[in-house]
């Protein structure tokens, strides 16, 4: 049975910054590790995730790639409403808040519904790259056996 799927805003740091928050359930926050001037929920609601990770795809020096410990902490954070409303960025919000937010959806929508999930994520983020890394991560830990990969590699022809 499939939920609800989510309200999912994506966007730039900036951009959250001027965000009308109260609007969300919660706030995903994705900041690189070197992040000087962070954005963060100065009320007690809506809720706040904050993950601290860079945006690369492999551990390199002292950069931090994103790993298990990031997306099971955004699903489960999403987790807690019936049908959340998150409002999820990053530096950029290009790259890292789209494939959070894809992590989110296709956990929403359910195995077998991969191509629904990239849809829904191209409605509010048409110009997204997702991080590959984190979609890999997505893939294994809902058991998509590279479905949700594949399906974005063909969708987004990349």
């Amino acid at each position: 049975m499939v939920r609800p799927i989510p309200f999912i805003q994506i966007c730039s740091r900036e951009a959250a910054r001027e965000s009308d928050i109260s609007a969300y359930d919660g706030v995903i926050t994705i900041e690189d590790t070197t992040e000087k001037n962070p954005f963060r929920v100065e009320l007690d609601y809506p809720l706040q995730l904050v993950l601290r990770f860079d945006d690369i795809q492999i551990p390199i020096d002292q950069w931090v790639a994103a790993d298990e410990s990031h997306v099971l902490s955004a699903l489960n954070f999403a987790r807690q409403w019936d049908q959340p409303s998150l409002l999820i960025h990053c530096t950029a919000g290009i790259s890292r808040s789209p494939a959070i937010a894809l992590a989110i959806l296709a956990d929403f929508y359910g195995k077998g519904r991969e191509v629904d999930s990239i849809e829904e994520l191209l409605k509010v983020a048409i110009l997204c790259k997702p991080n590959k890394r984190i979609v890999e991560i997505t893939d294994t830990l809902l058991v998509r056996e590279g479905k949700l990969l594949e399906e974005l590699s063909r969708v987004l022809d990349c």
